[in-house]
């Protein structure tokens, strides 16, 4: 029996994924946490043989996460599951040591099949991810990095932004209103030139501006 860890921020998606693989005969999905820090907390205390990774957790991020789980646990394979399809972060993801790269509108036979082939030590990834890795990387018009004129604040909320972190969870990250993340989040599209949520993240990840070099 495989046994399967979920972790995500959000309870309803680790009880989806719990329900769903229910059906599945050979594997066992009972647990499901909401940090990294937890789950490294409950694999210590535990066995488990294949996690499922959301990138946008809170007190570390998933690549972080995955670096820690990959090198304490060597034996425990790392599936991302995430809504992020950018080539940064799959790039990322597999670096740190995941064996495969789901994006949450997998169904029920799909993830079954990429728990099956990571725990027997192959790699698996959700079509859309495998067209984007087999695709040959754009090339920069320029090597110069633009400058958008960010301020730290600003980039602090970039980067939550980026994992996934709501208005809401933003603003008590930290510890400022609703309101002054709505404003800084029209100031942040207005500097980037872009319209909406996903052309922030395709400017922040292509520039790499989520580098953690405000802190």
């Amino acid at each position: 029996m495989i046994k399967v860890l979920v972790v995500d921020d959000h309870q309803l998606v680790i009880d989806g994924i719990i329900s769903l693989l229910g059906d599945a005969e050979n594997i066992s999905c009972q647990h499901g946490v909401n940090s990294g820090q937890e789950a490294l907390g409950i694999i210590h205390k535990e066995p488990f043989d294949v996690v499922l990774l959301d990138i946008g957790i809170p007190d570390m991020d998933g690549i972080k996460t995955c670096e820690l789980i990959h090198d304490q646990f060597p034996d425990v394979k790392i599936i991302a599951l995430t809504m992020l399809s950018e080539r940064s972060m799959i790039k990322a993801m597999l670096e740190a040591g995941a064996s495969g790269y789901l994006l949450k509108n997998v169904d029920f036979q799909e993830l079954e099949m990429a728990v099956n082939r990571v725990y027997s030590g192959k790699k698996h990834y959700s079509e859309e991810i495998a067209e984007i890795l087999i695709k040959p990387e754009p090339k920069k018009e320029s090597e110069e990095q633009p400058d958008f004129a960010l301020s730290r604040r600003e980039k602090e909320i970039l980067k939550l932004m980026v994992y996934e972190n709501t208005t809401s969870q933003i603003a008590e990250q930290l510890f400022i209103s609703v309101n002054t993340v709505d404003t800084h989040r029209k100031n942040i599209m207005q500097k980037l030139g872009a319209k909406n949520l996903a052309g922030i993240v395709r400017k922040a990840i292509e520039f790499k501006l989520i580098n953690d070099d405000q802190e």
